[in-house]
Formats: C-alpha cells, sequence, structure tokens
C-alpha cells in the first residue's frame, strides 16, 4: 500500500484507501458515502495500484482472489459490480477500460487528496470525523455516545480492511521450508522415482543393484520398512503411473533393448502384461487422462516428437506429431485438459510449454535459465520443481514468481507433494574430481589418472589459455565458485550465489568468459567482479578460436553459428548447435539434423568428417578439438576416442571401464583431463516439518 497516500481524489470520488470509503466530491452528507465490500475494497486497491497497466484476468485471480476461490465469471462480476459503483459506462469507460479477451485497465487520473477534503465535503461524516480527530483542530468531532460507537465500529472495519489489504496486496505467504529429511529406503546400490501407494502405506520405486546395470521394481512397507522386489529386471524404467489401487503402468526398455510399455500387479506381483510398443524410454513422459494413457515419444527414423493415446487392450492413437526442436524433451503433466511439457531448449535452459487436449499446439509458458530435471504439482496452481545443483523450486504457473524449499534440499529431485510431506530421492555424496591424464608406459594402454583438484565437493569446468591458465569450478566453499589453478595450489576469485548457474568457463584474448544463467560475462579476475559481455537469448557454446569468439544460439527460426565482427554480432551460418576450434584457421561444427560433424573452411567450404556426435545425447564438456584432433566420450562414457589431423583415421584412446567420466578437456595437445564421479548412492526419502 506504500505507493498510494491514505486519500486520493479518483474522477468525481474521493477514496479512503485503508478503509475501501468512497464520498464524491460533490457529496452533501455522510449518507453519500459508499464503503466497499472486501473483494470490491481489494480489487480497486490493485487497480490503483497498477495504472495504466493491462491486467489480465489470470493475474486478478492471482493477487485478488483466494487461492481456489477466483474464476473468470467471478472477475467479470467484481469489475461490473465496481464499475456500478463508481458510475462507468463500459461502453465510454472513465475508470475501467475492458480489452477484449486480455483483460482491464485502469485509465482514471490518481490524485493525492486530504481527509480535511472529505470532511468538507461529509461534515456529518461519523467515520470520516472519527479518523479526522487526530488530524487536528479545525475539525471538531461530536461527542456523543453515537459518536463513541461509531468510532469504534470505524475502527473495527478499518483494521479489518487493512488487515485484508495487507494479506492480498503484499508478498505471496512464504511456504514455511521444511526442516527434516527422513530416509525411508536403506539397500545397498540406488534408488529411483519414488510413489506412494493409492493406500499410502507403501512406497514403490526403481532399484538397482550394487555391481548391476539393471532395475527392478521394490515396494516397500512403510510401518514395518520391508521391501518386497520384484523379479523382472530391466535397462530402463520410466516412472510408474497407477491405473488402479493394484495396478501400476510403466515404460522400460527390457533386457534384449526393446522399448514397451507394461502392466504390470503390484500385489501380489505377477508377470508384467505388454502393452505396447515405444520407441524411447523418457523418464517422465507419461500420464492418465480421461482414463486413457497419454505418451510422448521420439521417432527414431524421423526424429519427430510424438503424443499417443490408448486404453489397455486397445491399439495406439497417435495424437500429434511434429518436428521436434528440442534437445530434450523427457517430462510431462495433465492437469483437467492441458498437457504440460518440460522441454530443455538447449544444453543450459529449459522451457515449459502448454498444450491443450487433445489436438492443440505447444505454447511456451515459461522460459528457465537452467536445466530443469523434474517437475510434479505442488497444488492447483503451482509447480514443483527440480534443477541441478539447486534447491527444489515452487514455481507459479500464472505469475512465474518461485520460492526455493532450502539448502537442505539441494541433493532431492524427482520430488512429489503428497499431504504434509515430499516425497523424494536423495543423492548421498555425490561428488566429481578432476583428474590429470599422464602417460605410463608400465600401464596397460599407457595411460594412468592423476588426482589435480580435488576436494570433498564437486570441482567441474575446466578451462586453458593458450598461455597455461587454468580455471574451474568447485563446491568446496560451498555454492559453485569459479577459481583459478596455480600448480597445485587454487585461489577462489567468485561470490556467487546459489541461483547463479555456471554453465561455461572460456579464455578470449587472455580474458576469462563465464556463462552464467544463458548470459555471458566477462569475469574480473582480480575482484572478482562480472560484466556483460554481450546480449544473447538462448546461446548454446561459445569458443574462442584463432582471435574471434563464436557461439551458437537458438532463436526462432531455430538455430544459428555467429561471431562477433567489429564487435557487433555477424551471422555465419543455420542449424549450427555447437562450434569448436578447427585446424588452418578453420571451424569444426555439430548439427541439430545429423551427428556428423563437419569442417568449416575460410573459404566457407564444408567438408564432412567421419565423427559423430549427437548433440541431443551429449553434452558440450564430453568433446574437444585442439592442435591434434577431435576427442569425444562414446560407449556410456567408457571410452574416449581420437580422431587424429594428420591420418585422418580415429581410434580408441582410453578405455575407462566402470571410472565413467563426465567430461573431457585438453592440455593444448591431447587429452589432459578428465572430470569423473566418484561412486554414489541414493536414497528415498520424506521431506517434512517438524516444527
Amino acid at each position: 500500500m506504500s505507493n498510494l497516500d491514505p486519500v486520493v481524489q479518483i474522477g468525481n470520488w474521493y477514496y479512503q484507501v485503508i478503509y475501501g470509503q468512497l464520498w464524491p466530491v460533490d457529496a452533501t452528507s455522510a449518507d453519500d458515502m459508499v464503503r466497499l465490500e472486501p473483494r470490491l475494497h481489494s480489487l480497486l486497491n490493485y487497480f490503483l495500484l497498477h495504472p495504466g497497466i493491462l491486467l489480465a484476468k489470470d493475474t486478478l485471480i492471482e493477487k485478488v482472489w483466494p487461492a481456489d476461490e477466483g474464476t473468470d465469471a467471478a472477475v467479470m462480476r467484481a469489475v461490473g459490480a465496481l464499475r456500478k459503483v463508481l458510475g462507468d459506462d463500459v461502453r465510454a469507460p472513465s475508470y475501467i477500460e475492458t480489452a477484449s479477451k486480455k483483460g482491464y485497465r485502469w485509465l482514471a487520473t490518481i490524485t493525492p487528496a486530504k481527509l480535511q477534503d472529505i470532511a468538507a465535503v461529509s461534515a456529518e461524516g461519523v467515520s470520516v470525523n472519527a479518523v479526522a480527530a487526530d488530524m487536528g483542530p479545525d475539525i471538531k468531532p461530536r461527542a456523543a455516545w453515537r459518536f463513541i460507537a461509531g468510532t469504534a465500529t470505524a475502527v473495527i472495519i478499518g483494521c479489518a480492511s487493512l488487515a485484508y489489504v495487507l494479506a492480498t496486496y503484499t508478498s505471496a505467504p512464504l511456504i514455511k521450508l521444511p526442516d527434516t529429511i527422513t530416509p525411508i529406503s536403506a539397500l545397498s546400490g540406488q534408488e529411483y522415482w519414488p510413489v506412494l501407494t493409492p493406500g499410502g502405506s507403501h512406497v514403490l520405486y526403481q532399484h538397482k543393484a550394487v555391481d548391476s546395470t539393471l532395475f527392478n521394481w521394490s515396494l516397500q512397507n512403510l510401518t514395518d520398512l520391508r521391501v518386497e522386489h520384484m523379479p523382472q529386471k530391466y535397462r530402463q524404467l520410466s516412472q510408474a503411473l497407477w491405473l488402479d489401487a493394484e495396478h501400476i503402468i510403466f515404460r522400460a526398455e527390457n533386457i534384449d533393448g526393446g522399448c514397451y510399455f507394461y502392466r504390470q500387479h503390484i500385489k501380489p506381483a505377477i508377470k508384467p502384461e505388454l502393452l505396447w510398443p515405444c520407441q524411447k524410454v523418457l523418464p517422465q513422459g507419461a500420464a492418465v487422462w480421461q482414463q486413457k494413457l497419454l505418451w510422448l515419444d521420439i521417432d527414431a527414423d524421423t526424429n519427430q516428437l510424438q503424443l499417443w493415446s490408448a486404453l489397455p487392450g486397445k491399439a495406439a492413437e497417435l495424437l500429434l506429431s511434429q518436428h521436434n526442436r528440442w534437445r530434450d524433451i523427457s517430462y510431462m503433466l495433465i492437469r483437467n485438459d492441458s498437457l504440460y511439457v518440460v522441454a530443455q531448449q538447449t544444453a543450459n535452459q529449459s522451457v515449459l510449454l502448454q498444450l491443450t487436449l487433445p489436438d492443440g499446439k505447444f505454447e511456451k509458458l515459461l522460459d528457465f535459465p537452467y536445466v530443469i530435471t523434474q517437475f510434479s504439482w505442488w497444488d492447483e496452481r503451482q509447480l514443483l520443481l527440480s534443477a541441478g545443483q539447486q534447491e527444489l523450486q515452487i514455481v507459479s504457473l500464472k505469475s512465474n514468481s518461485s520460492q526455493g524449499l532450502g539448502p537442505m534440499t539441494r541433493e532431492l529431485t524427482q520430488a512429489s507433494r503428497y499431504p504434509g510431506q515430499v516425497l523424494a530421492t536423495q543423492y548421498l555424496d555425490y561428488t566429481t574430481d578432476i583428474l590429470r591424464v599422464a602417460d605410463s608406459p608400465e600401464i596397460s594402454g599407457g595411460v594412468k589418472l592423476l588426482p589435480w583438484h580435488v576436494s570433498n565437493r564437486s570441482e567441474r569446468l575446466l578451462a586453458i589459455s593458450d598461455t597455461g591458465r587454468a580455471a574451474f569450478v568447485s563446491e568446496r566453499a560451498g555454492h559453485s565458485q569459479v577459481w583459478l589453478a596455480q600448480e597445485r595450489d587454487s585461489t577462489q576469485i567468485t561470490r556467487f550465489t546459489e541461483q547463479q548457474h555456471v554453465q561455461q568457463l572460456l579464455w578470449h584474448q587472455q580474458q576469462l568468459l563465464v556463462l552464467i544463467n544463458a548470459s555471458l560475462y566477462q569475469l574480473d579476475l582480480a575482484s572478482g567482479q562480472l560484466q556483460r559481455y554481450h546480449d544473447v537469448t538462448s546461446p548454446g557454446r561459445y569458443a574462442s578460436c584463432h582471435g574471434t569468439l563464436y557461439w551458437t544460439a537458438l532463436t526462432a527460426d531455430g538455430w544459428v553459428l555467429m561471431s562477433e565482427k567489429s564487435n557487433k554480432p555477424d551471422w555465419i551460418m543455420a542449424g549450427v548447435t555447437d562450434v569448436r576450434c578447427g585446424p588452418q584457421q578453420s571451424l569444426v561444427l555439430q548439427f541439430a539434423n545429423t551427428a556428423n560433424l563437419a569442417l568449416l573452411t575460410p573459404a566457407h567450404e564444408l567438408i564432412n568428417l567421419p565423427v559423430q556426435i549427437d548433440w541431443r545425447s551429449s553434452s558440450g564438456e564430453q568433446w574437444f578439438t585442439d592442435n591434434t584432433g577431435i576427442y569425444w566420450l562414446v560407449d556410456n562414457n567408457t571410452a574416449v576416442y581420437h580422431f587424429d589431423w594428420l591420418s585422418q583415421q580415429a581410434n580408441a584412446l582410453l578405455i575407462t571401464e566402470q571410472e565413467m567420466p563426465v567430461a573431457i578437456y585438453s592440455n593444448g595437445n591431447g587429452l589432459g583431463y578428465i572430470v569423473r564421479q566418484r561412486p554414489y548412492d541414493t536414497d528415498i526419502v520424506w521431506l517434512q516439518n517438524r516444527r
């Protein structure tokens, strides 16, 4: 309310903001005062706080009406009632303008007024005089018992109105942060994607035993914590959906490599029934709608995004097929007749899409400057989001406002809300190390891995300049920070918050550039201060080659390759998702529509290379180029391959078996460093409030 004076004049009215009282400018008695009922009071205050701004119905529902009470019809009735009070004409409005199918806009000028102005036009006004008694000696209230009663009434009504207005127009109430994580499972191995049984007595989740690459379903009793393991094994499993109290439906890749939907009876756990074939196991790519199963799939041959529908025992029906422009699209939810999908646009950011069933088109709702790894419903209007290296977030679909659930939730994902608590997967002791690759003739393969910068927290995102200066990202001081390596020592140079996601480091003309929340900054190494380098929407990957900065970006027309020319962006080529430096002033390009890499010569000639790296299934940290060739991770990240510029041959360079690198980097003359995750465990947990 701080943006409005206590009394304002709007058109032909004086208005007391706190109490919701209106007096005509030409009023002659207290009987002319109009006291707005609470909803109209709140609505008028919100209009006055946002004059001249087009306010959508959804915005008014979000800001004026309590949760689950606002509707489009309620907004229309309230606006109509407020117009009637003000004497406004909808055909020639002076106060509230209607923009067809868009919302409403406040038109009247708002000017500060004084309480004495109201007293002058309403000398007999009881509630005005009661308030004016403390404003100065010029106003003489009557001392009769009716005055005392009127004063008390006015104070009570005023306090109630003030409380209502403050509750409505301050920021949305904070959700109480949880303070307890209670383990449910304590199995050897890893557990994922928990769901509560319809009766609430058990938790069903995926389990992968130690030293196994296969998953099975496990059912845990919440009373005695005993676990029943279902015997069937799968290479991959999706989230389980309940068809009824006894059956789940899920998508899986079986041991033979086939992708199918299955229906499984839980107690007793009999052999699952095979339903329909699928192309790919998406972890959260199915939902139940009108007793049917709806699911997303990706056609392996055409890369078309498909939406399918089927009833158990019936043939599947293709509802939608369209070009898949996204890097990954694996998560979906349904509410009423709206389908919500989280798609990863680039390697750095995600987008929330909405489609009206059954035959609508995908429309963008929200952009996120980081990658969403899973989502679920918090309530009717809010989503519970999991994002990498960030605490769980509650995001409003209407206002795009968000609230974090606290630092203790940073290691939680695959979260779903149930009454009074959240069920989630907790990553235990997940860390990554940066190791140096050294020649070792005495070891089979001739290579050994030595600790480079290792702590008890994750180290990642290495960048080494032409002069040998090395920068990397470490969580050893808490949140992810940029550090400079000096032989075996290192120095922290930033003080980022948890909301600043570092997504790439690179050296350009001896300056360190940092990609944070999909925006590029120059980092001052002495002060740690950031300066915006340039403004690019939806960037992919940056590279500094031959003294020039290159980058890729996702535009409305698709992917493009850009460079700097005279300090301005210069368009080079369409369809490019990643760019690296090639020999003799050339560039190595990765494309959106093919896994084949190509060389772009200074004469703008494209030369195909015998190297395939799919931008959808590999990250920018899993391949690099230098003056010796191209290096990339393959075979589930257990092998590094090398394409030699001179011989034009590709061969396996490093076989790591179970050591599983997640990223590889050059030392300037070949493979120099890898980022490797340590063995870790996961548990199923409750996130709760104890106090």
